[in-house]
C-alpha cells in the first residue's frame, strides 16, 4: 500500500484493543485518509468476548502489551509512541482511568505532537470531583473526538473552546448493510413477515434486538402490546437475542396474548437486515446505542425511554416523529401511546423510513467519520452542528 505524502501528518491510534466493529472506519482511514494513520493495541480483548480485527495490513498495526489492574489499565506502548519520533500525531482512547494515558498525553505534548482524545465525552452533567477529574484530563488533549452534539454542549458548558470539540459521530459496516438493503426484495420482505407471524404478515411488526438482561426492559415491551392488542390495536413482537430472561418473557407473552416471536441470537448480517425490513417500529425499552444505527441503516425508526443521561450518544440520531420517539422511561403506558401514534399514521412511518436512512448517509458512516477525523488531525475547525460532512459527495 503507498505510503501517504510527506505533508500528511503521521498519527499513532491508540487503543487497548480494535474490536471488528469498528474495521470499517479504521480501513477507511487507512485506504482514503489524508494522513498515514497507524493502529496500536492488544490482541486479547481481556474477557470481554468482542471479536477483534484480524488483517491490519502490513505495516499499520503494531501489537502492544496491557495490563487491567481492576478498572485500571496500563499500556506501556502509549507512553513508547508519545516519545517515538515516528508519530507527530496522538489519538488516544480517552478513558480517564487508565494511568499510561494520562503520561502519554503529557509527554505528546511536551514533545510537540498534536494530541486528540478519541472518546463518549460527557454523557450526563457531573459534579464534584468526578467533573474536575474528567475535565483536566480531557484538557491534556488538543481536541477531542466525540460521538454526538451534546457531549460538546456540556464540554462547552465546562468552560472548553467549541473549537477543540470535534463530533465525529459513529459507524457500523454500511457497505455491508447496503449491500444487504439492495439485494433484498419486496416480495422476500413479506415471505419474512408471514414465516415469523402466520396469517398475520399485514400486521404492524415491533421489534427488539439485544441481550435478554433486566435492564433492558424488555417486559415493557410485552406489556404495551397487550394494552394495544385490548385497545383493537393488533401489532407482533419480535425478540432477537438471547439471555436469562428468555423464558420468563417467552412465559410473559404467552400469558398476555401478545403474538410474539422469540428467534434466539443472530448475528448474520443479511438476516438481521432482512428483519429490519421487515420491520416497522424497533423498539428498546432499556438504555440504547449502536442499535439505533443498526436499525435506521435499514430505514426502520426507532423508539425508546426519554432520559438520555442512560443512553449511549447514538441515541441523537432519534428525532421526534422523524426517525423515531421517545416515551416517558419505565412507563409501559407512554411506551404503547408513542407506538399507536407511529403504527396508526402511514404518512408518519413511511416518511420515518426516509429520514432514518437519510441520518445515516449524511453522518453514521465511516467516511462522514473519516472526513471529520481527518480535519480534527489537520488542525481544521469542526464543522457545524448541522452541517454533513458527506454534503459534497452526496448526489
Amino acid at each position: 500500500m503507498a505510503e501517504k505524502p510527506a505533508k500528511s501528518r503521521r498519527v499513532a491510534v491508540v487503543y487497548h484493543y480494535f474490536a471488528h466493529y469498528r474495521r470499517p472506519v479504521f480501513f477507511e482511514l487507512i485506504d482514503h485518509g489524508e494522513h498515514h494513520y497507524e493502529f496500536i493495541g492488544c490482541d486479547k480483548s481481556f474477557g470481554s468476548g468482542i471479536k477483534l480485527i484480524s488483517d491490519f495490513p502490513e505495516g499499520r498495526y503494531r501489537k502492544s502489551m496491557g495490563w487491567n489492574l481492576g478498572p485500571l489499565f496500563i499500556q506501556p506502548a502509549a507512553v513508547i509512541a508519545a516519545c517515538s519520533r515516528r508519530y507527530d500525531t496522538l489519538i488516544l482512547l480517552g478513558n480517564s482511568k487508565w494511568p499510561t494515558t494520562w503520561l502519554a498525553a503529557i509527554v505528546g505534548r511536551l514533545r510537540g505532537k498534536r494530541v486528540l482524545m478519541w472518546t463518549h465525552g460527557w454523557l450526563r452533567e457531573e459534579r464534584g470531583i468526578q467533573r474536575r477529574f474528567r475535565d483536566t484530563f480531557y484538557k491534556l488533549a488538543h481536541g477531542l473526538l466525540v460521538y454526538n452534539h451534546r457531549a460538546k454542549e456540556i464540554g462547552i458548558a465546562h468552560g472548553f473552546d467549541p473549537d477543540r470539540v470535534h463530533v465525529i459521530y459513529n459507524s457500523l459496516d454500511t457497505k455491508a448493510q447496503d449491500q444487504v438493503r439492495q439485494s433484498t426484495t419486496a416480495d422476500e420482505i413479506q415471505e419474512y413477515r408471514h414465516k415469523q407471524f402466520p396469517g398475520r404478515g399485514g400486521v404492524p411488526v415491533l421489534t427488539t434486538v439485544t441481550r435478554l438482561l433486566p435492564e433492558k426492559r424488555v417486559d415493557m415491551l410485552i406489556e404495551a402490546s397487550g394494552m394495544l392488542e385490548r385497545r383493537g390495536v393488533p401489532v407482533n413482537v419480535l425478540v432477537i437475542g438471547d439471555g436469562p430472561e428468555r423464558e420468563r418473557l417467552e412465559s410473559q407473552a404467552a400469558n398476555a396474548g401478545v403474538h410474539a416471536r422469540f428467534t434466539g441470537a443472530i448475528y448474520d448480517e443479511k438476516t438481521l437486515g432482512r428483519a429490519f425490513m421487515a420491520t416497522d417500529l424497533t423498539i428498546m425499552p432499556g438504555a440504547i446505542g449502536l442499535l439505533v444505527m443498526h436499525s435506521m441503516a435499514y430505514g426502520t425508526p426507532v423508539l425508546t425511554h426519554d432520559n438520555v443521561d442512560n443512553h449511549g450518544p447514538e441515541f441523537e440520531a432519534i428525532k421526534e416523529g422523524l426517525t423515531g420517539g421517545f416515551f416517558k422511561e419505565k412507563d409501559s403506558g407512554s411506551l404503547a401511546d408513542a407506538i399507536e401514534r407511529w403504527v396508526s399514521n402511514e404518512t408518519e412511518t413511511g416518511s420515518g423510513r426516509e429520514e432514518s436512512r437519510a441520518v445515516i448517509d449524511r453522518f453514521y458512516n465511516p467516511l462522514a467519520q473519516r472526513i471529520l477525523i481527518d480535519r480534527a488531525v489537520a488542525g481544521d475547525p469542526p464543522l457545524s452542528d448541522s452541517e454533513s460532512p458527506r454534503t459534497e459527495t452526496l448526489p
